[in-house]
């Protein structure tokens, strides 16, 4: 799932990654988690920003009104911090504690 806002994308996506590294199946303790990876558009194409890429505290399994909602959320943000000239990275990593599961 993704979303664009003008110049911005943000995307979730799943590598298999659990609470403590990779995710575990075979432990009844450990949750499967997306990650976001955010881009910008240059020369009409989309850059991966420097340190934009963030496991997150939320399930794969999280209902999708709720996903979409977190992506419209760290659109907002990172914009905001891209706009303003600022390096996304510390955006990002406090966005990647929030849990989007409602």
């Amino acid at each position: 799932m993704e979303y664009i806002d003008g110049n911005i994308k943000v995307a979730w996506v799943a590598l298999g990654e659990g609470r403590d590294g990779d995710y575990n199946p075979d432990d009844p303790n450990d949750v499967e988690l997306l990650r976001f990876d955010t881009y910008y558009m240059k020369d009409g194409e989309w850059e991966a920003f420097d340190d934009g890429s963030y496991c997150t505290a939320t399930p794969v399994n999280t209902p999708t009104a709720a996903l979409a909602a977190g992506l419209v959320e760290i659109a907002f943000e990172v914009k905001a911090a891209y706009e303003a000239g600022e390096s996304v990275k510390k955006t990002c990593e406090q966005l990647s504690w929030v849990s989007w599961m409602p």
